[in-house]
């Protein structure tokens, strides 16, 4: 599953990133500060490139992300999917069957939602990115008390329980929301402002996303 899904996510970033003109590719990225959309496909580029010469040291820290970046930053667009094409069957043969944690495959699947977001593009098919919700959306349970529990629901009326106490918050989100903030690209605000019953603990609104808390509120797609 997760190399069709690597392929595809792929395959949609780089029909997207051939078609950008240079002011596009230059645009800030918010969900990822200091880089640029070019930053953001060269750090895809050389993850995988990585992967292919099994240079992995520091992954997937800041250090290895930014080497990602500086190697690349005077690589044309050609040049960067060029070399991502080269290297993609060495991670789709990397990834396991199922998402259990982090992997490159979530890793584009979340960088193509900043990409788009960035540039004021609508969000990608529900399709594409709800496996990835369903697991994510279990991690928050990770940060309960063992006498709380955390019901999620969103738009389409899918349900996830985290955690076995008796006193129990309730969610409502929509799911591209709940997905982007589970990865980090909603700050504290956005999150608390979402439909929660009771309203939420600091420390679980902190704790909503799997790479940190985050302040700076994020672009939001349309549908």
């Amino acid at each position: 599953m997760l190399d069709a899904s690597y392929r595809a996510t792929r395959a949609r970033i780089s029909t997207l990133a051939a078609g950008l003109t240079q002011d596009q590719l230059n645009v800030a990225v918010p969900a990822t500060p200091g880089w640029s959309v070019h930053d953001v496909l060269a750090h895809m580029t050389g993850g995988a490139a990585d992967v292919l010469a099994q240079r992995l040291d520091g992954a997937p820290g800041e250090s290895w992300t930014a080497r990602h970046v500086a190697e690349r930053r005077d690589r044309s667009v050609h040049e960067l999917l060029a070399e991502w094409e080269n290297a993609a069957p060495a991670v789709e043969a990397s990834l396991p069957e199922r998402f259990t944690g982090p992997n490159l495959a979530a890793d584009a699947i979340c960088h193509e939602g900043d990409m788009r977001e960035a540039l004021g593009l609508p969000r990608i098919d529900r399709e594409h990115w709800q496996p990835f919700l369903d697991v994510l959306v279990r991690l928050p349970g990770r940060h309960l008390p063992d006498t709380d529990a955390l019901l999620i629901g969103d738009e389409l009326g899918s349900s996830w329980r985290c955690g076995s106490g008796e006193s129990v918050t309730e969610l409502r989100a929509d799911g591209y929301e709940l997905l982007r903030g589970l990865f980090s690209r909603r700050s504290r605000g956005q999150i608390a402002g979402w439909d929660w019953s009771p309203e939420p603990s600091a420390h679980l609104v902190d704790n909503f996303g799997v790479f940190g808390h985050r302040d700076d509120d994020q672009p939001l797609p349309a549908c």
